[in-house]
């Protein structure tokens, strides 16, 4: 089962394409009950999820980069194993 995530990124990466393949970290806030992902090494930065949410698999393939203003839009899918 694929999941979709957006990303903001402030500069435009070269290496940051459709098809490369990137590591995110997790990041807890709130007690731990929000969390939220950067890709490494500290590249781009998702929005919140609640603790239900989270990411199970921490390796993605960007599928689209796209500008908008003074930021770029990253999606990334990871491959997310059955509950």
């Amino acid at each position: 089962m694929a999941r979709s995530m957006e990303f903001k990124m402030e500069i435009n990466y070269d290496h940051i394409k459709p098809g490369a393949e990137v590591t995110v970290e997790e990041s807890k806030l709130q007690g731990g009950l929000v969390v939220y992902y950067t890709i490494i090494p500290a590249i781009a930065m998702s929005g919140n999820f609640r603790k239900q949410e989270a990411l199970r698999n921490f390796d993605g393939v960007v599928t689209e980069v796209r500008p908008d203003g003074v930021a770029y839009y990253v999606t990334v899918e990871f491959d997310e194993p059955e509950q």
